[in-house]
């Protein structure tokens, strides 16, 4: 493993547990499930979501918000 993708897999779960609002739980919930019935890893399957948003617009908003706070912190 990269260590970019190290950096993103971080990323990624630090988002997850920071998360509060129960939107974004169940938008993260349904990734984990869909990721389990493609075979692919949760973190492949938001690296889909975070080039292809179509039908996760708040998830991935929420993502950027969060990881723009992390740069300016």
């Amino acid at each position: 493993m990269t260590e970019m993708e190290d950096n993103f897999i971080k990323l990624v779960d630090e988002f997850v547990l920071v998360s509060k609002e129960p939107e974004v739980l169940e938008e993260i919930g349904q990734l984990d499930r869909e990721a389990r019935l493609l075979g692919i890893t949760f973190y492949d399957m938001y690296c889909v979501v975070l080039q292809d948003v179509a039908g996760h617009q708040n998830l991935v908003s929420r993502f950027k918000i969060f990881m723009n706070a992390k740069k300016t912190a």
